[in-house]
């Protein structure tokens, strides 16, 4: 296990494989999210692992960050999934994430998040054609 801000910071460094019937994440999800991350992995593009979480006393992982692409991977049917895993959280943070507290709902994702995305992007471009 890894603090979280390694985790963010060097994701592959901290890699490993878990099997996919013991992690659960939150089915609160934007569909388009899913998509985009299948499309992706159709194109054998490689996704920066997920977040997760261990139970301090079952053998389950909950995501804490990832949820579209654990569920783009799921649904191609891997038996093994890239991640993660965090040591910062107890069992209420497991189950608070296993729940889904931490995920921000479709209409945040879709009203803040992208268009948040959206307007750095269009910064970065503006910024670097301007120097």
């Amino acid at each position: 296990m890894v603090d979280i801000i390694r985790a963010y910071a060097s994701p592959d460094k901290y890699r490993t494989n878990l099997p996919v019937e013991k992690i659960v994440a939150d089915e609160k999800i934007e569909e388009r999210g899913v998509s985009h991350y299948q499309e992706f992995l159709e194109q054998r593009k490689e996704l920066k692992p997920i977040i997760v979480i261990k139970h301090p006393k079952k053998d389950l992982y909950a995501v804490l960050d990832g949820h579209h692409r654990f569920w783009a991977l799921k649904r191609t049917g891997m038996g093994q999934i890239p991640a993660v895993v965090v040591d910062v959280y107890t069992n209420l943070g497991f189950e608070m994430t296993k729940k889904g507290y931490f995920q921000p709902s479709p209409l945040f994702t879709k009203y803040v998040r992208i268009p948040l995305k959206k307007l750095t992007e269009y910064m970065k471009t503006f910024i670097w054609n301007t120097q």
